[in-house]
């Protein structure tokens, strides 16, 4: 039996890879290396110094010219490029037909704000990630610069933490897996080493540090482990099945104050005075927290298990934070002030 295609069937293939051609020239999309192109550009003119042509990219990238050419060809055919390159570099297009709704662009205005919350965690692959997204999302809109860098509505400059980068790509993949981790960790403020067997529930981002929230089976309950003090981590090919509850917030009493998680929740009242008793009514401490007012003061009372943050926070307003319940708290706020007064007086 012949293995030649009749005409009539090769007609068909070359008819289907046409129309397949063609759709893609009427609606192309963005690739990765192409909203990575997008966010490089972006940032060009903080570096005048360097030519963004289809030569630095094909460095960048170590792929062949053919290959950037092909991608430019892509923008420039969604409209996000100028035709014409400038002082020898490629240029986002500074003016586009705006086809989408205010809301629309407003949303997108506050997704891209996400960097800026992000900042903190700039050097780990959830930034990448998050500026990827924002790129995919909606290019035509990503390209104008006063909707994606949200300038209007912007992030002060943050503290910046480093993240172990190689042990959050460990933890994400058992995170994914649902395999127990092996690894060695740093106990804090003792800087001695334990080997460690866990299984993961949760990566935790408090005020840009990285934890994982876990099952450690040597302590038998749920621990925090900071990402940056855990070493030799072995994903295992041991399964495990992921609770209901796995997550923290059933862990922490009803607090609200980021990742600490204690054992034992206690009633709090916390007497605010100053600029902090108005302060303090904008903002939620834990889920059943009450206010009293008089002229003077605001009193919250709530309920947690979150102690050592509540006593750092009371610390962090002075004078104007005084702690009335439970008394553990009330005689560490005490010996903690008599401590720092004698310390002035060395």
């Amino acid at each position: 039996m012949s293995k030649v295609l009749p005409e009539r069937d090769k007609r068909q293939r070359q008819l289907a890879r046409d129309e397949k051609k063609l759709q893609k020239e009427l609606n192309p999309e963005l690739d990765e290396r192409c909203y990575e192109i997008l966010r490089i550009l972006r940032d060009a003119p903080n570096h005048p110094d360097v030519k963004y042509n289809s030569k630095y990219f094909e460095n960048h990238f170590k792929v062949a010219n053919i290959t950037i050419l092909r991608a430019i060809k892509t923008l420039k055919d969604m409209d996000l490029l100028e035709e014409k390159q400038v002082h020898g570099s490629y240029v986002i297009k500074k003016e586009v037909e705006q086809v989408y709704s205010k809301e629309t662009r407003q949303n997108l205005a506050l997704i891209a704000g996400l960097k800026g919350l992000l900042q903190q965690y700039k050097n780990t692959p959830l930034f990448d990630s998050v500026t990827k997204l924002i790129y995919f999302l909606e290019p035509k809109v990503a390209k104008d610069d006063t909707v994606l860098s949200s300038g209007r509505v912007s992030v002060p400059p943050q503290i910046e933490y480093g993240v172990n980068v190689k042990n959050w790509d460990k933890v994400y993949e058992a995170i994914q897996k649902n395999h127990k981790i092996n690894f060695r960790y740093t106990k804090s403020y003792t800087n001695t080493k334990a080997l460690r067997t866990i299984r993961p529930y949760q990566l935790l981002l408090d005020n840009g540090s990285v934890y994982l929230f876990a099952y450690s089976e040597y302590a038998d309950l749920v621990l925090l482990y900071d990402l940056n003090f855990m070493a030799d981590i072995v994903v295992t090919d041991e399964a495990f099945e992921l609770p209901e509850k796995y997550d923290f917030s059933y862990y922490c009493g009803g607090g609200r104050l980021g990742a600490y998680k204690g054992n034992k929740i206690e009633k709090y009242t916390i007497k605010f005075t100053g600029y902090a008793k108005d302060w303090i009514k904008g903002h939620k401490w834990a889920d059943d927290q009450k206010f009293t007012e008089d002229e003077d003061s605001t009193v919250i009372t709530f309920s947690s298990s979150q102690y050592d943050k509540i006593f750092e926070l009371i610390l962090s307003w002075g004078t104007q934070a005084e702690p009335l319940a439970p008394k553990r708290l009330v005689i560490r706020w005490k010996k903690e002030i008599v401590a720092l007064y004698e310390k002035i007086n060395e």
